[in-house]
């Protein structure tokens, strides 16, 4: 009945349709859900304001999302119009980034990530956690101390393989030029 008003409503405030679209139908499952709290006489104005409160719900995980790409170093993601080197870059940084959280114990990861990317701090942090503010502090402090010493090693591992490649190369090409 009033699917159009609010698709338009949408489209109007962000743009794209397809978004809109999903949009549009999270607002009506929240409709659904809170039945008994729909007003019966102005249902439009309510909807409205529902639709208000997803999308702001949408630009806030946008924002927390462009946020975590930014502290994890990885500004070539938040690029709409990135070419294929710099995606070849993001790309990179990113699976060596998961690659390294890789090596970490499932509890260090699991730290790790509700902070970095879930933005929880404190007593949020503590209550996904199931321990207290300070369990949590020092969770996260000792897993954030063994993911540095886990970049460290991975950097001079591969360092020390790409110096033994060049080592190798060289010892050939001076047995040839012997």
């Amino acid at each position: 009945m009033h699917y159009r008003a609010v698709l338009r409503y949408v489209v109007r405030r962000h743009g794209d349709v397809e978004d809109a679209r999903d949009v549009t139908a999270e607002v009506f499952l929240v409709a659904w859900q809170r039945r008994a709290d729909l007003p019966a006489d102005r249902a439009l104005p309510w909807l409205y304001g529902v639709a208000a409160k997803v999308l702001s719900d949408r630009y806030r995980s946008a924002e927390r999302a462009d946020r975590a790409y930014r502290r994890a170093g990885n500004d070539l993601a938040t690029q709409t119009a990135a070419g294929p080197e710099d995606r070849a870059e993001w790309s990179q940084e990113l699976s060596q980034v998961v690659a390294v959280l890789g090596t970490l114990s499932t509890a260090d990861q699991e730290v790790l990530m509700l902070h970095a990317w879930e933005e929880l701090r404190g007593k949020d942090l503590a209550a996904a956690l199931g321990c207290s503010t300070a369990a949590a502090a020092v969770r996260l402090h000792r897993a954030r101390r063994r993911l540095t010493a886990a970049r460290i090693a991975r950097s001079k591992s591969s360092v020390t393989s790409g110096s033994t490649v060049v080592a190798s190369a060289q010892s050939e090409t001076l047995g040839d030029n012997s």
